[in-house]
């Protein structure tokens, strides 16, 4: 019993077919889609979405989103995703990289702005305690 699925970035469409199923990532966790499925409307997460068709099984790598289903079609909007045949896993792991190396700066920034803030902190007691003990 089919649906139709179609996956759709700002750059176009990523999957279209008539497909048995398709589990999606939510954003309250993962949920299922067959024919005849009640209507809703879903935010997803970024996360796998598994589709099947004819015992065939296809993943493809969603970010964050929406999932329109209706009892004949789910329509997934999201900012990326592609299909796991046309992912660069290179491309993908230089992201990665990139990605952990950007944290840990921030990370490193955000360690020096703590110091900084106690640093501030230590001088605004001293000159506090410095014009309290010129009140004597």
């Amino acid at each position: 019993m089919p649906v139709e699925l179609s996956i759709v970035t700002p750059g176009g469409q990523v999957f279209a077919d008539t497909v048995h199923n398709v589990v999606l990532p939510g954003a309250e966790g993962d949920f299922g889609v067959l024919e005849n499925h009640e209507r809703f409307l879903a935010p997803l997460r970024i996360g796998e979405a598994r589709i099947e068709n004819d015992g065939r099984v296809q993943w493809a790598a969603i970010s964050d989103g929406f999932a329109q289903v209706t009892g004949e079609k789910v329509v997934v909007l999201v900012d990326s995703g592609e299909l796991a045949g046309d992912i660069d896993l290179e491309r993908a792991k230089a992201a990665k990289e990139r990605a952990e190396r950007e944290i840990r700066d921030v990370e490193a920034e955000a360690a020096e702005s703590d110091r900084l803030d106690l640093y501030e902190a230590a001088l605004q007691r001293a000159i506090n305690r410095i014009e309290v003990a010129g009140k004597r």
